[in-house]
């Protein structure tokens, strides 16, 4: 039987993933966001739905990543696309209930992401 990884080991082993994504595909949003993990878990970025909307709203059909936790005050209008390291309960049901894609950011190294398709939540 596998061992289960403890929490801070699967953190560092996505890091390592999205610096080699960075590397092969050369594009810098991936070190952007491996570089936003590394930093410590007190000032780790978390992001309320009623902030996606407001991005969704003057961005458009962007893929949100979030480099942190999404929480679930506030509500969508509409679907969207929104890839985080954690999600409340609450807010991915609210992605969900809109026929929007919530995706874990371990997820998000294995597909193929443009970088002009991408909006890094802070």
């Amino acid at each position: 039987m596998a061992k289960k990884l403890k929490k801070k080991e699967r953190a560092v082993e996505l890091i390592i993933k999205l610096k080699a994504k960075g590397n092969k595909t050369k594009q810098k949003f991936w070190k952007d966001i491996a570089e936003r993990l590394e930093r410590p878990r007190r000032i780790m970025t978390t992001v309320n739905v009623e902030k996606i909307e407001k991005l969704r709203k003057k961005y458009g059909d962007k893929l949100f990543i979030v480099p942190g936790k999404l929480l679930g005050k506030g509500s969508l209008s509409e679907a969207v696309r929104v890839a985080a390291m954690g999600f409340s309960t609450k807010a991915r049901a609210e992605i969900e209930s809109n026929k929007g894609k919530a995706y874990a950011l371990k997820e998000l190294v294995e597909m193929d992401v443009n970088s002009k398709d991408v909006f890094i939540v802070q």
